[in-house]
């Protein structure tokens, strides 16, 4: 098994797209705003952005999952002078790797982990 989309809610989908293209440096490969989603391939599974089901699939949420980078702290630098706010700079976690987690333009969270190696 390997995990294949991660579906991220969205109030807004024009303003999802030009955060995660401008801040976070994705490139969209298919979807529009009139197709009612948007989805970025990021190494082996994409980021499927839709808009929000109150009540069922709604944003302002922890989604509960993390992306791992190679360099987080270049990461974190890069996304904070973007403006991307973070709950906090990356910390040592009791498993040896860093982790921080993104506050996306819905109020969505989510991780960013660097393995211990």
């Amino acid at each position: 098994m390997k995990v294949s989309t991660l579906r991220i809610p969205c109030r807004c989908l024009i303003e999802s797209e030009k955060f995660y293209t401008e801040k976070l440096g994705l490139t969209k490969v298919f979807g529009t705003v009139s197709e009612g989603y948007i989805v970025f391939q990021i190494d082996n599974a994409q980021l499927l952005l839709e808009l929000e089901e109150k009540g069922e699939f709604e944003s302002a949420r922890f989604l509960g999952f993390s992306i791992e980078v190679s360099n987080i702290l270049q990461l974190y630098n890069t996304l904070t002078e973007r403006g991307v706010l973070f709950t906090g700079p990356p910390e040592k976690q009791s498993w040896g790797g860093l982790m921080t987690h993104i506050i996306d333009c819905n109020e969505n969270t989510f991780s960013f982990i660097q393995g211990s190696s």
